[in-house]
């Protein structure tokens, strides 16, 4: 039996990319309802809990750590942030490797 890795969820789009200094890191657009076993109509329950992020922006490594991860309600949207960060990791804009912390939460 081989071991669940982050390679094993299907995704929207997804490139193996490298950064300036030769890294490899996995940059991913996922739909959380469009998941292998999900029903390929989710319920108004289902659409409801995730309208504020039922599509994510994910980048991780592959030992799959994931170091970094947004949420958006349309994709269009999270289709254009993707977009940006494939080519952003690969210029060296965003390091995956340099933790990065939000600042739109309250104290």
């Amino acid at each position: 039996m081989s071991s669940w890795t982050m390679d094993n969820w299907r995704y929207v789009e997804r490139q193996t990319v490298s950064d300036p200094q030769g890294r490899q890191w996995s940059v991913a657009l996922m739909d959380v309802l469009g998941q292998e076993g999900d029903s390929p109509m989710p319920s108004k329950l289902q659409e409801l809990q995730y309208s504020s992020g039922r599509y994510f922006t994910l980048i991780y490594s592959a030992s799959g750590n994931v170091v970094f991860e947004r949420g958006y309600a349309l994709l269009p949207e999270a289709t254009k942030i993707y977009e940006r960060l494939v080519v952003d990791v690969m210029d060296g804009a965003v390091d995956p490797s340099q933790p990065t912390f939000r600042e739109d939460l309250e104290d």
